[in-house]
């Protein structure tokens, strides 16, 4: 027994210890920034509310029920979320404002005039949110609860021009004139009915702009599409048919520029890829006429792979233009951009470039195959 009375105490002493050395540890320093954010967290000293979607705190909802009490008359009530929703509203806390009186409006209080006011206010909120159409919703009830809420429909006015609507936004104006009586009211309905016009005016020629460069998209893609087809130009991956052509299809992605092959004044404009198989490097040109000669230079070779034959390569003879070589039965654009390999044949490379392949020469009128063989490699 005194064995067991000496272990608990002897427990006791120990948590004693503890607690008090505890107490005697120094304190961390004071954070003044840290106490202000914990006070302003705390629900009953909080100045703004989540804006998110999340439920509230139960200590959050417990100051709510005390602010709102069931027991109250529902005009008072919703008296009170209009004067909050106003406060968040002055603030430009739209979403919590549209909140404040959506509440108010679940209400359906008794007062006609002070529901009008609501839909008036959260279609406010709503339009410099530029939810337009909810906006338009919201005018339109608060017009129908009180046919003089003279706010409500100038606010209308504003969101049906906002949605293009200027046959339903010259009614509402006509509405707004009937009840607009000093001078100030009516040079307001002059001023809007001359946003009607020039609205309607700036969307008649924004539709017509649009037109015309449909047209002429149309008309590019018609006339490329021939042009391609006539001369037999062939795509990788890509068979041309008019019903699925696009223009916007023949980009170059390889390049960071937008460019793609296009018809100026008759004639195909290509980029075109100059390699130099010798010294791995790359010459882009953007824009190259289909009867442009390639090369003039006497010890430089050009030649492209067979898309028919593998181990095949095509030479392009001198002053042959870029329409023959992209015409050639065993060539192939990859990636929208014709490319062709640089040699000049003065050099050793030129020969182990080309040892073991197959041979094509690319011409309008005949075509030669015979097979390199080098005694230099």
């Amino acid at each position: 027994l005194f064995t067991m009375i000496d272990d608990n105490n002897s427990s006791d002493d120990e948590e004693f210890k503890r607690k008090w050395n505890s107490f005697r540890e120094p304190s961390e320093p004071f954070n003044f920034e840290q106490c202000v954010e914990e006070i302003e967290s705390h629900p009953a000293f909080i100045k703004q509310l989540s804006e998110d979607d999340k439920p509230m705190s139960e200590a959050m909802q417990a100051l709510q029920a005390l602010k709102y009490d069931s027991d109250q008359p529902p005009e008072e009530l919703a008296m009170e979320y209009k004067v909050d929703g106003n406060k968040w509203f002055l603030k430009g806390n739209y979403d919590i404002a549209i909140k404040s009186y959506t509440e108010g409006i679940k209400l359906h209080c008794s007062d006609k005039n002070l529901n009008s006011i609501l839909y008036a206010n959260r279609g406010a909120a709503h339009f410099l949110l530029k939810n337009f159409r909810s906006c338009l919703k919201d005018c339109s009830r608060a017009k129908m609860l009180n046919p003089a809420h003279k706010k409500a429909i100038k606010r209308g006015v504003q969101c049906l021009i906002s949605l293009g609507e200027f046959d339903a936004a010259l009614d509402w104006l006509r509405e707004l004139k009937a009840q607009s009586s000093s001078d100030s009211e009516l040079d307001e309905v002059k001023s809007l009915k001359m946003a009607i016009a020039e609205q309607r005016n700036a969307r008649f020629e924004l539709e017509k702009l649009r037109e015309h460069e449909a047209e002429k998209e149309a008309t590019e893609t018609t006339s490329l599409f021939v042009a391609l087809t006539q001369r037999r130009v062939k795509f990788r991956g890509m068979k041309l048919q008019l019903g699925n052509f696009k223009v916007a299809d023949f980009e170059v992605p390889l390049l960071a520029e937008s460019c793609r092959v296009h018809l100026k004044d008759g004639f195909l404009l290509w980029p075109v890829l100059f390699r130099n198989a010798e010294h791995e490097s790359l010459e882009q040109l953007q824009e190259m006429a289909k009867e442009e000669p390639f090369y003039s230079p006497l010890d430089v070779e050009l030649y492209f792979y067979s898309c028919l034959e593998p181990d095949t390569l095509v030479f392009v003879p001198l002053g042959q233009n870029l329409g023959a070589a992209l015409s050639h039965e065993h060539y192939e654009i990859s990636d929208n951009l014709p490319d062709f390999y640089c040699i000049n044949k003065t050099t050793p490379y030129h020969a182990q470039f080309l040892t073991g392949m197959k041979m094509q020469v690319s011409s309008e009128d005949c075509s030669q195959s015979f097979t390199f063989v080098s005694d230099d490699i």
